[in-house]
């Protein structure tokens, strides 16, 4: 599976040198449009009891396009969501009716009943009651994001052009001596690769990635330039 980067051969690499061994990582890495099943569900096929890190999209071995995490969902899923190419529905208005459920109404506009219900504190299922709605899949559609950028001309031109990026799967295994903050650690390093001195990706918001400080589960972290980009000092303080 040449998409993976093993954790032993990129956790000590200084943050300072992040962009450049991620690109020539890259060289060795598929296009995604080459990918096939099998590969994009490798971890699952060879037995992996944590397919959890970090991916990576780069063009060619010039540029960190976009990079993010693999916890709540796969590889797979996270990358077929990418590429949806649909347009995002508008908010709009639902009018409560007799038998209308939180479940039907979130799936009738393409959203979770836990926006549904965040937009509508306080607010009954009782027939006639308008019910604000919202469209949550294509906030994590990198598709959608590179037209509303610009750096596509629409959205075809954006599958064919994110097809063309090659892909690196970074595994983050779990800390052995304290495994339980597996998923923290993951969003640490996700963190560290986002910072402006480190690899940061011309696709991901560069608020909160321009100092040394930053928040993962309510507790403070640096980064410096010196830092491996998988330390784990901080799980041993």
């Amino acid at each position: 599976m040449k998409q993976v980067w093993d954790y032993a051969a990129w956790r000590d690499i200084p943050l300072r040198h992040a962009r450049e061994a991620i690109l020539e990582r890259a060289a060795q890495a598929p296009e995604l449009g080459e990918m096939s099943v099998r590969q994009l569900m490798g971890q699952s096929l060879a037995g992996d009891t944590a397919p959890v890190g970090i991916y990576v999209f780069t063009r060619g071995t010039e540029e960190v396009v976009y990079l993010g995490k693999t916890h709540g969902r796969s590889l797979a899923e996270r990358t077929i969501c990418h590429l949806d190419s649909r347009e995002m529905a508008p908010d709009g208005v639902h009018v409560v009716t007799q038998g209308d459920t939180w479940e039907g109404i979130a799936r009738a506009w393409g959203t979770t009943q836990t926006k549904i219900k965040k937009y509508n504190k306080g607010k009954s299922l009782d027939p006639g009651v308008a019910l604000k709605t919202t469209n949550n899949w294509s906030m994590s559609s990198l598709v959608a994001k590179m037209v509303s950028m610009k750096l596509a001309s629409n959205r075809v031109d954006a599958v064919a052009r994110v097809m063309d990026y090659r892909i690196i799967w970074m595994r983050v295994p779990k800390p052995e001596a304290t495994p339980a903050r597996h998923q923290e650690h993951v969003e640490v390093i996700e963190k560290r690769l986002l910072w402006d001195k480190a690899a940061p990706p011309i696709l991901n918001s560069r608020r909160g990635n321009d100092g040394i400080r930053f928040g993962v589960e309510g507790l403070g972290h640096t980064r410096s330039a010196d830092m491996g980009i998988g330390c784990e000092a901080y799980l041993k303080a």
